[in-house]
């Protein structure tokens, strides 16, 4: 698997909070309504918000782990997205609109990390400490690299 290096939580911000929270509500809310009058109605829109709900929880990081070799997402259970070093060029603070694989938590580009990868989609994350990530994965990534060269 690898050893672990940094890890860093995601920042959310409370408007990636409220729209998560939204949808959920419109669904809870009325069924709460309905208990007593349409059992059958609210039953299905409380089994709607638990699937809405499980899924949130599947696919929105909750760390982010450098390791010796690789940067993994830790998602929901043991889901997990991995981004190995030998294809990635660089980790950056993005500039403009960037396109590629979200894991963006927040609005604001002010957390936000660009991962560009050779010949594959650009990965976007948004940790907790966008400098210290950055610090570590520049040099987790070097000698991962240095390493690499020596072997070969």
């Amino acid at each position: 698997m690898g050893s672990l290096i940094y890890e860093d939580k995601p920042h959310y911000d409370i408007w990636v909070k409220a729209i998560l929270v939204l949808p959920v509500a419109i669904f809870l809310i009325p069924g709460l309504y309905l208990i007593t009058s349409d059992p059958e109605t609210a039953i299905g829109l409380f089994v709607t918000a638990v699937l809405m709900a499980i899924i949130y929880w599947a696919i929105f990081p909750r760390k982010y782990c450098i390791l010796d070799s690789k940067v993994k997402i830790a998602l929901g259970g043991p889901l997990s997205f991995s981004i190995p070093f030998d294809s990635i060029e660089t980790a950056r603070i993005p500039k403009g609109i960037t396109l590629g694989i979200n894991f963006v938590t927040s609005f604001s580009t002010k957390n936000a990390v660009e991962i560009a990868r050779k010949r594959r989609l650009n990965v976007n994350i948004t940790p907790s400490n966008r400098e210290l990530f950055l610090s570590n994965l520049g040099k987790a990534l070097n000698n991962w690299r240095d390493y690499n060269t020596r072997v070969r």
